[in-house]
């Protein structure tokens, strides 16, 4: 009787542990969703859908992109926020301009309590650029003309109270510039108006701005990073073009988080997939064709960057207020 009943009881403990190890398994059954808060076009955006074309190898499934743009990342930081936490939807989280979102605003619908990391995938700095016809040739010439003129010279980016706008503030504190910052729902958009000569300047992620940069439909004055962006090695960083010491602040990490309560098997499986697919050469190699900058942090590390981050950032946001 009690040899029958251990026997009963070990076959229940074996069934319930072989189905969660089936379930674990099995994830993902469907194909999964990827918000990305920015609009089509930009950095994030271009990102997020070269990840999406080699990592279905990784993951098994196909990855989807939502393009939820708005509000500098609002409202797609918020979507991804109050997802299903089943797995089937991940997202990237763009930093700093999650923090601003949060430092700046009253009522913002989501905590980063509400994120858990998957992992860190790039690094991208921001840039100024101008279109092909501009007049200004140089950083030199873009400064002076701003000193000269306060407020006459529109920039365009990301915004309002992103990541973008913040390099662009934090630059014209350290130089004694002043021009008119005009938002836009990403680096898209803003390139779109900078090639339309729609504004006199745009201060994208490079990323973004790089195939544009290459093929001679805008020039690029100087990079707001302490080293030469690698795929245009011409153009100079911000201390070279200005002489200056400018602290390089709006360099955009986009991460991939999903909402907290995700079963950690099924997180474990997507961290797989996104180490995997940063270390594909396929994938490498499309990335540096298009000038997208890699920096792999895993899901702790990237944890950890986030909580060290966040105090940094806090220093310059009386600078967007």
């Amino acid at each position: 009787m009690f040899a029958t009943l251990k026997t009963i009881a070990l076959s229940t403990v074996l069934a319930v542990s072989g189905a969660s190890l089936a379930g674990a398994e099995e994830f993902p059954q469907r194909p999964v969703s990827m918000i990305v808060a920015y609009s089509p076009g930009g950095g994030t955006d271009t990102a997020a859908r070269i990840l999406a074309n080699y990592i279905d190898k990784h993951l098994g499934q196909r990855v989807v992109i939502r393009n939820r743009p708005g509000a500098g990342g609002q409202v797609g930081f918020s979507a991804l926020a109050r997802a299903d936490n089943d797995g089937y939807t991940i997202g990237f989280i763009n930093i700093p301009s999650i923090f601003l979102v949060k430092m700046l605003r009253d009522n913002v619908p989501f905590e980063m309590s509400d994120f858990e990391t998957v992992g860190n995938i790039q690094l991208d700095p921001v840039i100024l650029t101008v279109p092909a016809d501009s007049p200004f040739q140089t950083f030199a010439e873009f400064a002076a003309a701003a000193k000269t003129n306060p407020d006459l010279l529109t920039v365009a980016g990301d915004g309002p109270q992103s990541n973008n706008q913040l390099q662009l503030v934090v630059a014209e504190a350290a130089l004694g510039m002043d021009v008119n910052f005009v938002p836009f729902n990403g680096s898209g958009p803003a390139i779109t108006a900078t090639l339309g000569s729609q504004v006199d300047a745009s201060v994208p992620s490079a990323s973004s701005a790089t195939g544009h940069v290459l093929e001679g439909r805008m020039r690029a004055l100087a990079v707001f990073a302490d080293a030469r962006y690698p795929y245009l090695p011409d153009v100079p960083t911000i201390a070279e073009a200005s002489g200056v010491k400018v602290q390089n602040i709006g360099a955009s990490m986009r991460g991939v988080a999903v909402p907290v309560g995700v079963p950690a098997e099924r997180r474990e499986v997507l961290e797989a997939a996104f180490r995997d697919v940063v270390a594909d050469p396929e994938f490498v190699a499309h990335i540096e064709r298009l000038g997208l900058p890699l920096a792999y942090m895993s899901a702790d590390e990237f944890s950890d960057y986030l909580s060290s981050a966040e105090a940094g950032i806090s220093d310059y946001i009386d600078l967007l207020k």
